[in-house]
């Protein structure tokens, strides 16, 4: 018997546009190597004042407006935003919670700040097997600091895909088979065979 949780992809119509303030481009960045929601992933940035933030998601399915003056943006290109150049501008590390993520040294991303790190209870060898690589942009568009899994010699082997942590609510609502319907599906499986 096996319950699971599943935090992908919305399906179409919910997340199908991002809109962010004048300005802005999209940027996409994942540390923690999830699979999951676009937004999620994907951000406004503004390279004026380098400060990146969360777009609004619209959809054929929503009831979202977006705010006046919001625009779709363009990806970002290379020049505007790119966490790194070489696989040593991405380093991995631990975050409260015992999880390994990736940080880039150009535009670092912290999963606590210094007051709130509280590591307590982590191995210090949750990174182990995992490095942090500079995947190359598409389309003139920046790199991206990623995880990826390595072989015990540091050969990478694979990206990292990883479900995204979910809330309580997300996580009830997620549950993909009822221990009922499991019983259902078992008992009418045996009448069957």
């Amino acid at each position: 018997l096996s319950v699971g949780i599943s935090n992908a992809a919305l399906p179409p119509g919910y997340e199908d546009q991002i809109y962010c303030p004048p300005g802005n481009c999209e940027i996409y960045t994942n540390p923690f190597g999830y699979v999951g929601a676009a937004s999620s992933f994907s951000k406004c940035y503004d390279p004026e004042t380098n400060v990146m933030s969360e777009g609004v998601w619209t959809g054929t399915e929503t009831d979202v407006t977006t705010p006046d003056g919001w625009i779709e943006p363009q990806m970002c290109t290379a020049a505007q935003y790119s966490q790194c150049e070489v696989n040593t501008d991405c380093s991995t590390l631990i975050s409260p919670g015992c999880s390994c993520y990736v940080s880039s040294s150009i535009h670092p991303y912290q999963a606590c700040q210094e007051n709130d790190c509280n590591l307590s209870g982590c191995t210090g060898n949750e990174c182990g097997g995992y490095d942090g690589v500079c995947q190359p942009g598409f389309n003139g568009t920046g790199n991206t600091c990623m995880l990826e899994e390595t072989d015990d010699i540091g050969n990478t082997t694979a990206p990292v895909p990883t479900p995204a942590p979910s809330s309580a609510a997300l996580a009830t609502a997620s549950i993909l088979i009822s221990i009922s319907s499991i019983i259902t599906i078992s008992s009418s499986i045996s009448w069957i065979s």
